[in-house]
C-alpha cells in the first residue's frame, strides 16, 4: 500500500485567503489574538500570537476574520471529494489533513513522482498551499507531510531512517507528555523510539509508542473512509469583500475545480448549476449558470460563469460564494486517441452557443423545437439550443422555413390571388383548433406560390373569409 498525506498548513488561514489576492493583509483572530498572517500581514509586523487590537494599530490596512472551525471542516471534506478523482480510497485525517490511498492507481498516473506533482498542482488550483509526502502507512505519510518533507517512501524498509530524523511536534500528543520529552532531551522521533518502552509508559507516553508503532506498520491503523455526497455543494468566503467581475471569477475558479472533480469520480456532468453570491445584510444575489451540453469541464465551466459576472448588477459587495449543483447526468470518459487529430468544428459549437446565451441573455439565443400541432403558428416552440430536436412524425408537407411573424393581407380575385402569383401546388386543407375557446381555431387552404422574381411563397386562401387571401411564409 502507498498513502498520500495532504496536509494544510495554517488551515484557519486558508478557507480565508484561498478566494483572495494574497496583495491585501489579511489575518485570523480567535478570541482578540491572531492565529494566522498572510505574508503580506507578516510583512507589516503581523504575526500568530499577537493581539488583535496591536495588529490593527500596526497594519491600518489589515483586514481580521473570525476563526471559523465549521469552514475548516468543510475545505477538508471539500478537499476529500475533489481526491476522489485519483482514488476511491480518501479518509480525512482531521483536523488539518487527508489521506489518499494510491497504490493501486500509480500506473495510471504514471507513477508516484508524476502522481505527487498532479496533487500539488491541483491543490494550487483549489485554492490551498498543501504539503504532499507519501509513505507505506497513512501516520508515517501524515508525519512527512505536517514536518514539510517531499518525501515518497514506497518500501516499509525505508519508514525508520525517514521518521527518525522528525521533530517531536508531528506527534501533536497533548501538551504535557511533549513537555515531558522535551525535558528528557528528546528532540527527534528516533530518539524517542530508542528509549525504554516501560520507562516510556510510566511517564504517561505510552500512547506515543503506540503511535510509532502505527507508524512503521507494527500496529494496524485502520481508517474510516470518506463518503463522498450524492450531491454538491461548497461554499468559499472572501477574506476581502469583492464587487469586481474578474475577482469573483478568480474565486469561483476554485469552487468550479472541485465541482468538476467531484463530477469527474462519478463519471457525469453538468447541464446548469447555480452560485450564490452572499451579501452582508442583504439577500443573495443568485446566478444561473446553464451549458448548452453536459459537461464537467472546469475551464469551460469557469469562461461561462465569468461572462455571468460580467454583466451581474451586484447591490453590494459578496463576502461568499455558494455553488450549488443542478442536476447530474451520466457522461463517460473520453477515450485518449492513439495519435493526435484535429478537433472537428462542431465540437465547439455548444460552448459558442451558451457564451452567446450568457453575453446576451437566456432568451437572445434559442432554437425553433416542432410541436404536435398542424396549425402553423403554433407548429415550432422556442427551445434551449445545443438539444436534440424532435423529429416529426411520419412524412410532412413541405413547409417554409420563414413564417411571417405578422401575415400579410393579398389582393384577390375570382377566388385566386392576383398576379403576379402562380399556384403550382396545393390545396393543402389545414384546419384545427376548432376545439378552443376564442379565435384560435383556422380553416385554410395553403398552396406553393411562385412570385413576380421566382421566389417561392407560402400563401393561403382564408375559408372563413371568402376571398380573403394571405401570405403566409417564404420558402427561397
Amino acid at each position: 500500500m502507498l498513502w498520500f498525506a495532504i496536509f494544510l498548513p495554517n488551515l484557519p488561514l486558508q478557507v480565508f485567503q484561498r478566494g483572495t489576492p494574497e496583495a491585501q493583509p489579511l489575518a485570523v483572530v480567535e478570541r482578540r489574538r491572531c492565529v494566522g498572517a498572510n505574508p503580506a500581514a507578516q510583512r507589516l509586523g503581523v504575526h500568530a500570537g499577537l493581539g488583535e487590537a496591536a495588529a490593527a494599530a500596526m497594519a491600518g490596512t489589515l483586514v481580521t476574520r473570525v476563526r471559523d472551525p465549521a469552514l475548516e471542516e468543510a475545505a477538508l471534506r471539500e478537499l476529500a471529494c475533489w481526491a476522489g478523482r485519483y482514488s476511491p480510497v480518501v479518509s480525512l485525517d482531521a483536523p488539518a489533513c487527508v489521506l489518499i490511498e494510491v497504490g493501486a492507481g500509480l500506473r495510471l498516473f504514471g507513477g508516484a513522482q508524476a502522481l505527487a506533482a498532479a496533487i500539488r498542482a491541483g491543490c494550487r488550483e483549489l485554492g490551498f498551499a498543501a504539503r504532499l509526502a507519501g509513505a507505506p502507512t497513512p501516520l508515517a505519510a501524515r508525519w512527512l507531510a505536517r514536518a514539510g518533507t517531499d518525501a515518497i517512501i514506497m518500501e516499509a524498509a525505508g519508514l525508520e531512517q525517514a521518521l527518525d530524523p522528525l521533530p517531536l511536534d508531528v506527534l501533536e500528543c497533548p501538551p504535557q507528555v511533549l513537555e515531558m520529552l522535551l525535558s528528557i532531551g528528546m528532540l527527534t522521533l528516533g530518539e524517542c523510539r530508542r528509549l525504554p518502552r516501560r520507562g516510556l509508559a510510566r511517564r504517561g507516553a505510552g500512547g506515543v509508542i503506540e503511535d510509532i508503532d502505527r507508524a512503521l506498520g507494527a500496529l494496524p491503523d485502520p481508517r474510516p473512509g470518506f463518503v463522498a455526497p450524492s450531491t454538491y455543494a461548497a461554499r468559499l468566503e472572501l477574506g476581502v469583500h469583492e464587487a469586481q467581475a474578474e475577482a469573483l471569477a478568480f474565486a469561483l475558479a476554485r469552487l468550479l475545480a472541485g465541482f468538476s472533480a467531484w463530477l469527474e469520480a462519478r463519471q457525469a456532468g453538468v447541464e446548469r448549476f447555480r452560485v450564490r453570491l452572499m451579501h452582508e445584510g442583504r439577500e443573495a444575489t443568485l446566478l444561473t449558470v446553464t451549458l448548452g451540453s453536459a459537461s464537467r469541464d472546469c475551464a469551460r465551466c469557469t469562461r461561462l460563469a465569468r461572462e455571468h459576472l460580467a454583466r451581474i448588477g451586484l447591490a453590494a459587495p459578496v463576502c461568499a460564494l455558494a455553488l450549488e449543483a443542478g442536476e447530474i447526468v451520466p457522461l463517460a470518459a473520453r477515450s485518449r486517441e492513439l495519435f493526435a487529430q484535429e478537433r472537428e468544428p462542431s465540437e465547439d459549437i455548444p460552448e459558442i452557443l451558451e457564451r452567446l446565451r450568457a453575453r446576451l441573455g437566456e432568451d437572445a439565443v434559442w432554437t425553433p423545437q416542432c410541436v404536435a400541432d398542424h396549425r402553423p403558428e403554433r407548429a415550432w416552440r422556442r427551445a434551449l439550443p445545443g438539444r436534440a430536436p424532435v423529429a416529426a412524425a411520419g412524412c410532412a408537407p413541405a413547409r417554409p422555413l420563414w413564417l411571417l411573424i405578422h401575415p400579410e393581407r393579398l389582393a384577390g380575385r375570382d377566388d385566386r390571388p392576383d398576379a403576379p402569383l402562380r399556384l403550382l401546388r396545393g390545396p393543402e386543407r389545414i384546419e384545427s383548433g376548432w376545439w378552443e375557446n376564442g379565435d384560435a381555431g383556422i380553416r385554410r387552404d395553403y398552396f406553393i406560390a411562385a412570385g413576380g422574381a421566382g421566389e417561392l411563397l407560402w400563401v393561403y386562401r382564408d375559408l372563413e373569409a371568402p376571398g380573403a387571401w394571405v401570405l403566409h411564409g417564404i420558402f427561397a
